[in-house]
């Protein structure tokens, strides 16, 4: 579904060079991670000492370097051991090739979804509200008349924004927030490929028109460029290549130049550090994550693993302390923001339960919904999205797909995806960081759970857990709303320290997977009372688990809170043929936010035989794997008091006297 993708994600087991592949032929190199002591001096003696090339720190990880080899050698094996052994050194990783595709939408389907099979009343079917925000406010940019994401009741009416107007009209346009958009680079028109990096440090801006005004340096990075995989900073004009242009221009294009349209927090700095030219390793992955992480608010990723509905992976363990580590000291200890597509597989009934990104609790996923409400058609479910954004998703339809800034010269009314609502979602959490620059990383998840909206009410699947929060499996809490995020966050009183709870389950006797078969395990939990790390209200929770299958695309996995809240953590993947099963995989759910956690837990995998397309399993199979081990992780925080629906007393705020409610 991704034919003219040049990113093709590689099989996760097999151990490889890194290669890029371009116009030009192949080159060959071998990257090694180092960790080890003396600092960048003594990396780079080591280096020299192996005839190695010194690339760089990885990212902000402290101790970890990233050496090249461009070298031919006969016996890797033995410079390998040779470079663990060499002295200061605590620890080597040759870094192996993976891929990373651009979460681009699907085109060229039939829109029909069992979302939009059936005609439902929607929200264009019903009468509009009144807009009680400032109408006067205007642009002269030209498709600004088009943008009815951010403004409903302009030339095309769908019924729902996302009610930006009344902050721009109380001046909050993202002024002093920067964000970065790690893709494919930012277009920087004009600008030669000499010298450009000096062009750069001397406050030289090349961008795109549209982007140049607000276009900052020190968020922007050319990872490919310094691993040598590249000598041209600029992204190839194609459509292909337009894609962390596009997803910058929905953050920050430059409002009243009379070009394009109107970027969400049009006064926000913006960079774009460049990954995915190429093959991607994990240091690469945690550089770019992790650069400058004191100056950056917000990183945008819109790819991750293709979803294909087949592949299975995420954060490599450098990656994984990347993301942790911004979380804890990003921001100058209060977190790194990091906004993730959810995954554009629907068509292939992929389920984002199956990436490792969207499954982490340091990342805000975020899905896509039409000018309906309804979910797009080729968004993914799973109980790791936080949130949708508008995007569109009716091929064919009446409405422009998201206005955006392209390569070169030219604009785009055609951007729908999660790649869209990604940049679309970053955008209204650097409104609010204006507000409030003092929000921590997890308070802006507790001000998304909060404040969304659910933007179609009849869409079935909705839910309110114990503690009165709305989930769907598609809209995670729902439609965001920068109106109320941005008066909610103006007083927001910082929620209390996390907390994390982990419980290891023994699981006596074997549990057999068989056809058609449901294994249940019960899970007493105590949510570590009477600990330093006892937990009262729940935040994110992640199942750890251990699976032997002869088709992985058959399991479901669900679980069921002591509340009753119930998650469907990975769903059948008919493309997923793997007999590979789940290693140490972590599945996470948000739809249990606020609610207390001890109680019984209860855990369930099921065999779907037959789901799989590709599979020919036996008719006579009794027995189909094995569920080898399971890790429950409660994260959350302690309140001696408890407020109506389990939400802590004093986490919200006094009103403020602007008006944002439409």
């Amino acid at each position: 579904m991704f034919s003219a993708v040049v990113l093709v994600l590689g099989c996760l087991l097999q151990r490889k060079l890194v290669t890029t592949e371009g116009h030009r032929g192949t080159n060959r190199h071998v990257f090694y991670a180092v960790r080890m002591d003396g600092g960048i001096r003594a990396a780079r003696a080591l280096a020299a000492q192996h005839r190695l090339e010194f690339i760089q720190q990885v990212g902000s990880l402290e101790d970890l370097y990233t050496l090249k080899d461009s070298r031919g050698r006969p016996d890797r094996a033995t410079f390998e051991s040779r470079l663990s052994t060499a002295v200061g050194v605590q620890w080597v990783q040759r870094q192996h090739s993976h891929y990373r595709d651009k979460r681009l939408p699907v085109t060229g389907l039939d829109n029909r979804t069992t979302h939009s099979s059936q005609r439902r009343e929607s929200a264009t079917d019903r009468q509009p509200e009144e807009n009680k925000s400032d109408q006067s406010l205007t642009f002269n940019d030209p498709l600004w008349p088009v943008q009815w994401e951010l403004f409903a009741q302009g030339k095309y009416e769908s019924g729902l924004d996302l009610n930006v107007m009344p902050v721009w009209s109380n001046n909050i346009t993202g002024t002093g927030v920067v964000v970065s958009i790690i893709d494919d680079a930012v277009d920087r028109s004009g600008l030669e490929h000499t010298g450009w990096k000096k062009e750069l440090q001397a406050g030289v801006d090349h961008t795109n028109k549209d982007l140049k005004k607000n276009f900052e340096a020190l968020a922007s990075f050319d990872l490919a460029a310094s691993h040598g995989l590249s000598h041209d900073p600029l992204p190839v004009r194609d459509e292909e290549n337009s894609h962390g242009t596009r997803c910058a221009g929905e953050v920050a294009m430059e409002a009243n130049n009379s070009y394009c349209g109107v970027g969400i927090a049009f006064n926000a700095r913006i960079g774009g550090i460049r990954l995915l030219a190429g093959s991607v390793t994990d240091a690469m992955e945690a550089t770019a994550l992790t650069f400058n992480i004191h100056f950056i608010d917000i990183y945008v990723c819109s790819w991750g693993p293709r979803d294909d509905g087949a592949e299975m992976d995420g954060p490599h363990s450098l990656t994984a302390q990347a993301l942790q580590l911004g979380t804890r000291k990003g921001r100058r200890g209060k977190g790194s923001i990091f906004v993730w597509a959810a995954g554009n597989g629907g068509m292939q009934r992929d389920h984002c339960g199956a990436d490792g990104y969207v499954n982490s609790i340091y990342i805000i996923a975020i899905a896509a919904v039409s000018q309906t409400g309804k979910p797009a058609y080729f968004s993914e479910p799973c109980p790791g999205v936080m949130a949708v954004t508008l995007t569109g998703a009716d091929v064919g339809g009446p409405l422009p797909l998201v206005t955006v800034t392209n390569v070169g010269e030219g604009c785009v009314t055609h951007f729908p995806g999660t790649s869209s609502a990604a940049p679309i979602a970053a955008g209204i959490l650097a409104l609010m960081l204006e507000v409030n620059p003092e929000l921590t990383w997890r308070d802006v998840q507790h001000l998304i759970a909060s404040t969304a909206k659910i933007p179609d009410p009849k869409e079935p699947g909705w839910n309110i857990n114990a503690a009165g929060y709305h989930v769907h499996h598609r809209y995670g809490f729902g439609l965001l709303d920068a109106g109320l995020m941005v008066q909610q966050a103006a007083h927001f009183n910082t929620v209390t320290p996390q907390r994390e709870c982990m419980q290891e389950v023994t699981l006596h006797p074997t549990r057999i997977l068989s056809p058609g078969r449901v294994v249940s395990v019960n899970i007493q939990s105590d949510a570590c009372r009477g600990r330093t790390n006892e937990i009262n209200t729940l935040e994110h929770v992640q199942v750890r688990l251990s699976i032997s299958a002869v088709c992985r695309g058959d399991l479901s996995i669900s679980l069921e809170s002591p509340a009753g809240t119930v998650s469907l953590l990975l769903d059948t993947r008919p493309n997923d043929a793997s007999t590979a099963g789940l290693k140490n995989w972590t599945l996470m759910t948000v739809h249990c936010w606020g609610e207390p956690p001890q109680g019984l837990w209860t855990l369930q995998v099921t065999d779907h035989k037959g789901t799989v397309w590709s599979s020919t399993r036996p008719s006579d199979e009794e027995a189909s794997g094995t569920l080898l081990s399971v890790t429950l992780v409660l994260y959350g925080t302690y309140h001696p008091h408890r407020a109506v629906h389990g939400v802590p007393a004093g986490q919200g705020g006094p009103e403020i006297s602007w008006t944002f409610e439409r």
